[in-house]
């Protein structure tokens, strides 16, 4: 029987299985915690660090991993969204008046273009924000700094995470069942950009820092 069972944990059929029913157990805890609006990047960043122990890792537990992620990162993570929203508000507001007016006052028409130029923060800092909550200490402010800076860095590749979710999201409302599956898909994408941006960072300060050091050593000579 011993041996029946392992036939059966080596064939093509049960992998595949297993690993079709990882991604659905993870895009489903992804889609649970999105419910609440507030925990959205709370589960961005938990999806992040989930996809990044199955697939680079090779952990086996995905569920563990998600709640340890999602508890670990649960406070930064809300108040990043929040910053988000609150920020997005704003922004989307000014637009709405530059565009349609106020209360019969009606700005300039060059104030229009100006009015889509707070997005750029956007833009450029939420690609990274929460890969960076996921895999690494920065707090809110270097979270924020960082991201901002890795996107600089990896212009336009940056982008690329962009179209990425877009995609993922229009498949999605295109085509329902199948968000049990494009959110592990989107993040798996997502992951060959950041982490090679992340090494590439890493790999950088290293060599900063080892320069810093002989500098030191050459000054105490």
């Amino acid at each position: 029987m011993k041996r029946s069972f392992d036939q059966i944990q080596n064939s093509w059929l049960y992998r595949l299985s297993k690993v079709i029913g990882d991604v659905v157990i993870i895009s489903a805890l992804f889609l649970l915690f999105c419910l609440p609006v507030i925990t959205i990047g709370d589960s961005v960043t938990a999806l992040y660090y989930t996809v990044y122990r199955k697939y680079k890792k090779k952990s086996d537990v995905v569920t563990k991993d998600f709640m340890r992620a999602l508890r670990d990162n649960l406070k930064n993570a809300v108040i990043i969204h929040i910053i988000y929203i609150v920020y997005s508000a704003i922004v989307g507001f000014n637009i709405y008046f530059a565009l349609n007016g106020l209360g019969g006052v009606k700005l300039p028409d060059w104030y229009t273009v100006v009015s889509f130029i707070p997005v750029l923060p956007i833009i450029f800092t939420l690609p990274f924000v929460y890969p960076l909550l996921a895999r690494f200490s920065n707090g809110i402010k270097g979270t924020f700094t960082n991201s901002y800076t890795l996107c600089m860095i990896n212009f336009p590749k940056f982008l690329l995470i962009w179209l990425i979710v877009l995609v993922a999201l229009v498949i999605s409302v295109c085509f329902p069942p199948s968000a049990l599956v494009t959110p592990v898909g989107a993040m798996y994408l997502t992951q060959m950009i950041t982490e090679k941006a992340f090494s590439k960072a890493i790999a950088v300060e290293k060599a900063r820092e080892e320069k810093n050091d002989e500098s030191e050593v050459t000054e105490d000579e």
